[in-house]
């Protein structure tokens, strides 16, 4: 994620600087006001090309899986750039302020002269300037908001969070109307508006797509089963389902509603197009859903996404597979796959819970029992899971690979502990990062 993070601002920090340093750099003044121009410049060009970047994946582009490694490395991308963006977007704001405190240390006699501009910039700049900083504002609300996940329904932010291309939209109004026209007739300036006009097609495709009727492939709820505080949901859908490798997951909402949720696909892919679901009540929406679902009813699907599937077979690795709560899914549709083919490799299988009776954990027992060559370990009952359970399977003349489903804190903890303790070529992991808000 970092090397995504670090290849966006220095693409548009390259812009930038192809224009301040050559085409297009700042008129003559004191080093202060020129440090306040290019701060504003620069901090706006990145804000800017972080919230293009964040249009374009809201789209859920899937080529964009397999150089982040599925979509659920997409969506933390995502998220990370906007607390960014919203972060340049500050330090835009502050250089913007800072006018009056340069004019008090060394005067105003050094100011940078003004750039003649075309008329209708002229007519548009107030406009510009007052609806960027009120947008301005409204992205701070939102990063507070998903900031306090606790606090906030998840209902409520899904609704704030779809006005965000809009947000998108008066920002680039802001950026086209404030930018010197100089900047244009340059190739930084050149692509800057290519960029902007991507970010501006994505943008309109998302306003458009929240308002679609349906998402692309419908099914009909063939059977609910509540297991405790998970709801078993088996669908099948119509001929569009393209299928879908065991691991993968996809949106889920009810036909005539515009809320979905990401859910994993928990059965391996099946001819006559019939998906399943592990679904436990951990929010409002689906505590209300075994009340609102029936035998019948129609629910629609996008998706198959991620890779978060298993290797081929590798007989000099070690393979430990961790699940804890929900996470247990990909690992059913896994051992679904391994029964349905014959192939389970050599695994160890752990999975941490509450209690030893948790329907998941009955699930991937069962599941276990017809792949001989997976050997599962339930942990629940006061008996704790921790990463030393992954280390002691360790051997110095084999890789390890590991594939973690679970809690962030949780594969953070795996993550330390790999790194603390084993050669940095000896191991491998693979987690599945399951947030998306």
């Amino acid at each position: 994620m970092r090397r995504s993070i670090l290849l966006v601002l220095a693409s548009f920090f390259l812009i930038w600087a192809v224009e301040a340093f050559w085409l297009s750099p700042s008129p003559p003044g004191d080093l202060l006001w020129v440090m306040r121009q290019e701060g504003m410049l620069l901090t706006g060009i990145l804000a800017l090309g972080a919230m293009t970047a964040i249009m374009v994946l809201a789209l859920r582009p899937r080529w964009v899986e397999t150089p982040l490694g599925g979509m659920d490395k997409a969506y933390r991308l995502h998220k990370w750039l906007g607390i960014i963006a919203i972060a340049l977007s500050l330090a835009h704001w502050l250089a913007k302020q800072a006018k009056p405190l340069i004019a008090t240390a060394i005067g105003s006699a050094g100011r940078l002269a003004k750039v003649p501009v075309p008329e209708w910039v002229s007519v548009l700049k107030p406009y510009a300037k007052i609806l960027g900083e009120w947008t301005f504002y409204a992205l701070i609300l939102m990063l507070i908001i998903t900031l306090a996940r606790r606090a906030v329904p998840y209902k409520r932010w899904y609704w704030l969070h779809r006005f965000m291309p809009l947000a998108y939209l008066i920002l680039v109004f802001h950026g086209m109307v404030l930018t010197p026209p100089g900047y244009w007739s340059g190739v930084g300036g050149w692509l800057l508006a290519l960029t902007m006009i991507l970010g501006i097609a994505a943008a309109l495709i998302q306003l458009k797509r929240d308002l679609r009727p349906r998402y692309p492939h419908a099914g009909t709820v063939l059977s609910l089963t509540q297991l405790g505080d998970v709801l078993e949901v088996q669908c099948r859908m119509d001929d569009s389902w393209p299928g879908h490798a065991a691991g993968q997951f996809a949106f889920l909402r009810l036909a005539g509603e515009q809320e979905a949720h990401p859910f994993t696909l928990s059965d391996a892919n099946q001819e006559n197009h019939v998906v399943r679901f592990h679904i436990k009540q951990l929010g409002d929406w689906t505590r209300r859903l075994p009340a609102r679902l029936h035998p019948g009813m129609v629910v629609e699907l996008d998706g198959p996404y991620g890779r978060f599937v298993p290797s081929g077979h590798d007989d000099d690795s070690v393979n430990v597979w961790i699940g804890a709560g929900v996470g247990a899914t990909p690992f059913l549709s896994w051992l679904g796959e391994f029964h349905n083919e014959g192939l389970a490799p050599q695994a160890w299988l752990q999975y941490a819970c509450q209690h030893a009776d948790d329907p998941l954990a009955q699930a991937l027992k069962r599941a276990a029992s017809l792949n001989p060559n997976v050997h599962l370990d339930v942990f629940a009952d006061g008996r704790r899971w921790s990463p030393e359970e992954v280390l002691q399977r360790y051997q110095a003349d084999k890789p390890l690979r590991v594939w973690f489903c679970g809690p962030a804190a949780m594969g953070k903890q795996l993550e330390q502990a790999l790194k603390q303790s084993l050669p940095v070529d000896s191991w491998q992991l693979h987690r599945e990062h399951f947030e998306f808000r």
